[in-house]
């Protein structure tokens, strides 16, 4: 047959998951949900589950590279809420 001499390569992942993607930027799941929120990463929803497209993430840290400099680290900054007799601060003010 023709065509099997030459390697066959594996099909590239079209969506991954929010922990893939996190660990893929060595960051945790909840800055990628936060990134998401903000509107700087898409995401699809399938049932349940949300996924990234591949292409998406890419883009994503090509704007991190070439994009205005609010995309820096402030991007993947985690926005602190108080909660109810828990606060911000710890010690004197």
């Amino acid at each position: 047959m023709k065509g099997q001499s030459q390697q066959e390569e594996a099909p590239a992942t079209l969506l991954v998951t929010i922990e893939e993607a996190a660990r893929r930027l060595s960051i945790g799941r909840s800055q990628i949900y936060e990134v998401m929120r903000r509107g700087r990463l898409r995401s699809v929803r399938i049932g349940r589950s949300r996924r990234i497209l591949e292409r998406d993430l890419e883009a994503f840290v090509g704007e991190l590279f070439d994009g205005p400099e609010d995309l820096g680290p402030s991007a993947l900054e985690v926005r602190r809420l108080p909660m109810k007799g828990i606060p911000l601060r710890s010690g004197r003010r």
